[in-house]
């Protein structure tokens, strides 16, 4: 199989874009969400079992009963959905889509190893991934059976050389790397593998790239919330950033990571234009001791401004991003829904942490 290599140069933008249209008719409107949050898990599982997920649920509800079922359910259909578009695409197109969907390979990389360093069972671990890019279960299954994390590298190596592989710079085996630090290292070759991977001087293309700097911007952020909260030094901070933000450049992530402290942090943030969107926010988290508000609101904005690309260029790669964004939102959603009312929180409480 080839994972990363190169495609033709151009891509079936019209096709494609015109089959991405007409799966967002299945997308769940904003006023479905009320109606769910009503029902119990019995039937949000007949719910969306009558709908796009009929097929997951169908197959899985001999094994899996209420949140189990809308969990597997709803991630087997978001890896199904995201290897289908990838398999209508081609050309320069495909490449795209390709590297975007690269970040499932590292969202279960990161969960395998994760999961084995706390002594998880491979039954747990495979329920939290989603083969959504190059790798299959089986693969991940392999990775899970290595005996250490020098193994693991070593097998993702082998599995996927090259630069731009979103493991082909990870250090070589026997090296003494903590798992933070590997994660950092698929992060920052993940995105700078996916903005190689879009051609520059076409204006739709523009907007994606601006789209995936916010995104870093975005992920520098929340890594430094995190880091300040916990009163981290400067230099670790520094280490963890990625290259490549919109607004956050090195400058501004140096100054930022040089704060001491976390109100001088905000304090230093607070002339960015992202703060706007996080100024309450991060005035909750001092009081409340949490960074949940925080996180919620530094994903909504980037959520917001999927949405305003999402009617430009109807015939790019945007429609296409803008739907696959959508899927993960609808999905993240009805597993939000399904964890609350297992442990049962309130219906405004669970509203309150839907991306609506």
């Amino acid at each position: 199989m080839r994972f990363f290599g190169a495609g033709k140069k151009d891509g079936n933008y019209a096709y494609a874009c015109t089959r991405v249209k007409s799966r967002k008719t299945f997308l769940l409107t904003r006023d479905t969400y009320p109606r769910l949050l009503m029902m119990d898990l019995a039937e949000i599982g007949r719910f969306i079992g009558e709908g796009q997920y009929r097929r997951e649920v169908d197959e899985l509800s001999s094994r899996f009963a209420g949140v189990d079922l809308v969990e597997n359910a709803t991630y087997l259909n978001l890896a199904r959905t995201c290897r289908e578009i990838l398999d209508f695409t081609q050309g320069e197109l495909r490449e795209m889509v390709r590297h975007y969907l690269n970040r499932w390979d590292v969202w279960n990389i990161k969960t395998v190893m994760r999961a084995k360093s706390f002594g998880a069972t491979w039954e747990e671990v495979s329920e939290d991934l989603v083969p959504a890019g190059a790798f299959d279960l089986r693969f991940f299954s392999s990775l899970y059976g290595c005996a250490t994390q020098e193994e693991m590298v070593e097998q993702l190596r082998r599995a996927a050389p090259g630069e731009q592989s979103p493991v082909g710079r990870l250090p070589a085996a026997g090296a003494r790397t903590g798992l933070a630090d590997l994660e950092n290292a698929m992060d920052r070759q993940y995105y700078a593998a996916l903005l190689a991977s879009v051609p520059a001087g076409v204006p739709a293309n523009r907007i994606f790239r601006r789209y995936i700097a916010a995104e870093i911007d975005t992920v520098n952020l929340k890594t430094l919330f995190k880091l300040k909260f916990e009163g981290v030094a400067m230099e670790k901070a520094q280490e963890l950033l990625i290259a490549g933000g919109e607004e956050l450049g090195p400058a501004e992530l140096g100054r930022l990571a040089g704060a001491e402290g976390f109100e001088a942090f905000l304090s230093e943030l607070s002339s960015a234009r992202v703060f706007e969107g996080l100024r309450e926010a991060a005035g909750r988290a001092q009081q409340s001791g949490s960074l949940n508000d925080v996180l919620l609101a530094l994903d909504r904005g980037l959520a917001g401004r999927a949405r305003q690309f999402s009617h430009l260029y109807p015939l790019s790669v945007l429609p296409i991003i803008d739907y696959l964004l959508r899927k993960r939102i609808e999905v993240d959603n009805l597993r939000t829904i399904a964890r609350g009312k297992q442990s049962g929180l309130p219906e405004e409480e669970i509203r309150g942490l839907l991306f609506l």
